[in-house]
């Protein structure tokens, strides 16, 4: 990945993250597959670890899309719908 020295400080600390939370994990398999789909799932959840400390919201925002419990809206609302 080639860096810009001109990209701003907050999108450089967000490529950082992103570059450490995938090289936790593996991507050997099909683009689109099932696996794959497993793997961007812990993939999102390595991320949010990543963020915690500089982008807190963001962070919070992750770990909601990860680990909310089932919901008919948006798990990132304030307050997500919960099914009947």
């Amino acid at each position: 990945m080639n860096y810009d020295p001109d990209r701003a400080p907050h999108d450089v600390a967000l490529a950082s993250a992103i570059t450490a939370a995938a090289g936790t994990l593996r991507f050997d398999n099909k683009p689109g597959s099932l696996r794959r789909q497993c793997t961007l799932g812990l993939f999102v959840a390595a991320l949010s670890d990543r963020l915690a400390l500089s982008f807190p919201e963001s962070a919070d925002a992750l770990k909601a899309i990860v680990f909310s419990p089932a919901t008919t809206g948006n798990p990132t609302a304030r307050n997500p719908q919960q099914p009947k």
